[in-house]
């Protein structure tokens, strides 16, 4: 628990907020989506999935485990998605672990330029930390957003590569 607390200050201390971000891309998802009133649920993480669907108007859909309920509240907020497809608009990852993860490597041709992986709880333990790390590595990789409670990953071709801390 004190460690925990200790993660989340030491975040507190080296994140921004929109001001401090110098990617437009980032910078417009930011103000016009996470910091967009209404919130949609209490819930961090949720908050930042429902938002990121509308925002991105994302239609085909990755959810772990089939969650039913997760399914109906996406479909209460937006109106055209599907949860099957060969390629994903956006991918969100309850607990992250490589073998699951090497899956959303573009290369492998699940995502695509304009996809969004969302995994949550990239601070939970030292092994989703190291997993978030190695992400942030990979080549295709341009954008990633880690907001404490979870990590946000773009491909954009067109986006120099960039790492960014963020308060929400």
């Amino acid at each position: 628990m004190l460690l925990s607390l200790f993660k989340y200050l030491k975040f507190l201390f080296t994140s921004n907020n929109q001001h401090g971000v110098h990617s437009p891309f980032v910078y417009n998802f930011i103000t016009r989506s996470l910091y967009s009133k209404p919130r949609y649920r209490s819930n961090k993480v949720l908050d930042v999935l429902l938002k990121s669907i509308i925002y991105f108007d994302a239609k085909v859909i990755q959810l772990p485990n089939e969650d039913n309920v997760l399914k109906d509240l996406i479909r209460e907020n937006s109106l055209k998605t599907v949860f099957q497809g060969k390629s994903y608009d956006f991918v969100y990852l309850e607990h992250p672990d490589e073998v699951y993860l090497q899956e959303y490597n573009p290369s492998g041709n699940m995502v695509h330029n304009d996809s969004m992986l969302l995994i949550n709880s990239i601070h939970k333990n030292k092994k989703t930390e190291t997993h978030w790390e190695n992400i942030k590595k990979w080549e295709h990789v341009t954008v990633t957003l880690d907001f404490f409670y979870c990590g946000a990953v773009f491909f954009r071709k067109e986006q120099a590569k960039e790492h960014f801390k963020i308060r929400l």
